[in-house]
């Protein structure tokens, strides 16, 4: 299904800032939307892309999972977990919440509310600062870091080569010069830390996994090996990195776009958690998910071809009529929220609980200091990547 003069292009930049009127015309004229130029099927409706993300029999992460990166065969070994199919992703995702999950994010609220009050109260009494960059870009940085046991001095290194690696200049798919030798320096470092781990153990997931069985029908039990490792870190590294300071700098931009709810905010901390679920829906951080169908699929009487790349709009899902009243309106009271923006199914967000963490805490903090800030909407600026969305810079005025 597709309309001549509607046109949805994940690299146009012009789209990034705002894609909702694009979107909500596929909904509602071509909820299977073909692209030529790029060649992919894109499902933009909130039952659709949740039943998609279902079923991983007809749509495989394991060819890739952004539209720049899928191929025709399945990508090799070591690949990330999140690129992987059942029963291979079952068995990787069980070892990993053993570990990922061992207690250890619940115990990080304290240490998350402490870099957000190092971080805010210099700025107490100040004119305004960059949110982004100044806030919301180093506070998961930090967090991500301390799980894997970077030093805290390599972190803005960190931060730095993981925003470059997923940047794309207009109107390209492929990363330019200086992301790739972001990427080099990424996985130089990663190197560098798992053979430290292998010579001393450290409190951290890393040495967690290395000391974990992955156990898998009909194999014995092993360890994993450095190229396995390797690709974990660098999942939970930028993606931990990247979704959360898209989340919080929507959290700026969007309470400054609507006072009235960021009052309510103020006035009760009680309803910030729930407000962090309806940011997670107005503005997914991750909006696009790619697939690769293995299997021709029917969806509204158009076929999905064997063998298409498929865009799964997660984004687009959170403002669906169809699922949610007053899709277009941001709601702190809202209640009963069921987003699919960590994603739905096997591949549910590794990292939620701990970016429901970091995003609550920072938003109280930030509320406690400064109950309210302008922001000049000239002034902003987004990342420009096919994966991520959001603001790269808010500055606000206090």
């Amino acid at each position: 299904m597709t309309t001549t003069d509607l046109r949805w292009d994940p690299f146009d930049r012009s789209l990034h800032a705002e894609p909702y009127s694009v979107w909500k015309r596929m909904r509602d004229e071509a909820p299977v939307y073909y692209n030529p130029e790029y060649d992919f099927y894109a499902l933009s409706r909130f039952d659709d892309v949740m039943t998609a993300s279902l079923d991983t029999e007809a749509f495989s992460s394991e060819h890739g999972i952004t539209l720049d990166m899928i191929t025709e065969d399945p990508w090799g070994s070591p690949k990330a977990m999140i690129m992987m199919d059942p029963p291979d992703h079952t068995a990787l995702r069980k070892m990993v919440n053993r570990t990922f999950f061992r207690s250890r994010i619940a115990k990080l609220e304290d240490y998350v509310r402490e870099l957000c009050r190092g971080y805010l109260d210099q700025y107490v009494g100040a004119d305004g600062f960059d949110y982004v960059r100044d806030f919301s870009a180093k506070l998961p940085v930090m967090v991500i870091s301390s799980l894997l046991g970077f030093p805290e001095e390599d972190h803005d290194n960190l931060r730095v080569w993981s925003d470059a690696q997923v940047h794309r200049d207009e109107g390209e798919s492929e990363r330019n010069a200086a992301g790739d030798e972001a990427s080099a320096k990424l996985f130089d470092y990663y190197r560098q830390q798992i053979e430290l781990r292998r010579q001393h153990r450290t409190a951290d997931i890393v040495s967690d996994l290395m000391d974990s069985d992955l156990v898998m029908p009909d194999v014995d039990p092993r360890r994993l090996d450095d190229g396995e490792l390797l690709v974990f870190i660098a999942m939970v590294n930028v993606a931990g990195n990247e979704t959360v300071a898209r989340l919080l700098g929507w959290a700026a931009l969007t309470l400054a776009r609507n006072p009235d709810q960021r009052a309510k905010l103020v006035e009760d901390p009680g309803l910030i958690g729930g407000a962090v679920e309806e940011l997670l829906r107005y503005d997914a951080p991750s909006p696009i998910q790619g697939r690769y169908s293995l299997r021709d699929t029917t969806y509204h009487d158009t076929v999905i071809p064997e063998g298409s790349k498929v865009a799964l709009l997660t984004g687009s899902a959170g403002r669906d009529e169809r699922q949610y009243v007053d899709a277009d309106t941001f709601d702190v009271t809202r209640t009963g929220i069921r987003h699919i923006s960590f994603g739905h199914g096997s591949h549910f967000c590794l990292g939620a609980a701990l970016a429901r963490l970091e995003a609550r805490v920072a938003i109280e903090e930030t509320l406690k200091r400064f109950p309210s800030w302008e922001v000049d909407e000239a002034e902003v600026a987004y990342v420009h990547t096919n994966s991520v969305r959001g603001p790269a810079s808010v500055p606000v005025k206090l």
